[in-house]
């Protein structure tokens, strides 16, 4: 490891988990803040004489944190929204966001008129792809993002551990909740997320989950991505608990179960169509589009669903 990378461990402090992380994080320690200045700091210093002083002091001080969390929520929620999906890999659970309908009376797109004839001729990339015999490093950078985060869901189921997927659409960082306590399973233990991405994840994922991490109180994340992680990622994981899991490293894994189990998971992950992905915003097939600006992933049920993923550089 570089020298720039030995430094002493450090937990990241309230406002920069905040400033990474989902929105609602943010919004949760504003609303935690306003609660504080309204009832807590009053019931626990505002019946003693020599104490009383401290609401005057600690009330204003929490307003204020609530203030800031709050603009930061805001900020978070705005960048969210008007933020576009990476153009070079699939990203998870990344959503599109066009307008759900077509005006009639305005002139159709040349990409629209190709999408609603229904004359394009289909590509190799809309034809599922022969199953595999055997676990590889191609066939796990082959499967599509929905179909990895399954895979990886029924890996834990197999190793014995509960595991539950979220549901579709906006996941809030987290793909997978993974449950471990004996005492109380319904206390979430860990949680993961998948990114089946044709390139290595940057730190800001990472960061991301981090946050994630201190939301849902939790002491282990893993992130599961093919094509690996950047330096910075590798480290800031290093630093804060989060497990990286690239192809390689999962390959190892899946090969280390008995062979009924290893097969059965290949068979659960190459069943049907499993290399084409899934639209993120209504769980259907996509089907490969040409146009102008490229080929790209479209929602088969377009224009009722506008869902677009870039195409993956190995695909077609």
């Amino acid at each position: 490891m570089s020298r720039r990378y030995r430094r002493s461990r450090r937990e990241p402090g309230l406002i920069e988990i905040a400033a990474t992380s989902d929105w609602k994080v943010a919004a949760g320690m504003a609303a935690v803040c306003a609660l504080a200045a309204t009832v807590i700091i009053p019931a626990l210093f505002g019946g003693s004489r020599v104490l009383g002083g401290l609401v005057l002091m600690l009330s204003p001080l929490a307003w204020l944190m609530a203030a800031v969390f709050g603009v930061i929520a805001l900020f978070r929620f705005l960048k969210q929204r008007t933020a576009a999906p990476p153009s070079t890999a699939i990203p998870s659970r990344v959503e599109w966001r066009e307008p759900t309908t077509v005006v009639t009376s305005a002139p159709l797109s040349d990409l629209d008129r190709e999408l609603l004839s229904g004359t394009r001729q289909p590509s190799p990339a809309d034809t599922p792809s022969a199953r595999p015999t055997a676990w590889s490093r191609e066939v796990i950078d082959r499967i599509e993002w929905k179909r990895f985060e399954d895979l990886c869901c029924e890996f834990y189921r197999v190793k014995g551990i509960r595991a539950e997927t979220t549901r579709l659409g906006a996941d809030g960082g987290i793909d997978i909740r993974l449950f471990q306590d004996d005492a109380d399973p319904q206390r979430c233990t860990a949680v993961v997320q998948c990114k089946a991405w044709n390139q290595a994840v940057g730190v800001k994922p990472v960061r991301e989950l981090r946050g994630v991490m201190a939301h849902e109180k939790v002491e282990k994340a893993f992130f599961m991505a093919p094509n690996g992680f950047t330096d910075d990622a590798k480290a800031f994981a290093l630093e804060n608990r989060i497990t990286l899991l690239d192809g390689r490293l999962f390959l190892a894994m899946l090969e280390r179960l008995p062979e009924s189990q290893r097969q059965a998971l290949l068979e659960f992950a190459t069943t049907g169509d499993w290399t084409t992905p899934t639209c993120p915003s209504c769980g259907l097939k996509m089907r490969a589009r040409d146009s102008k600006r490229g080929r790209f992933w479209g929602c088969v049920s377009y224009p009722g669903c506008r869902g677009m993923l870039p195409m993956r550089a190995t695909a077609g």
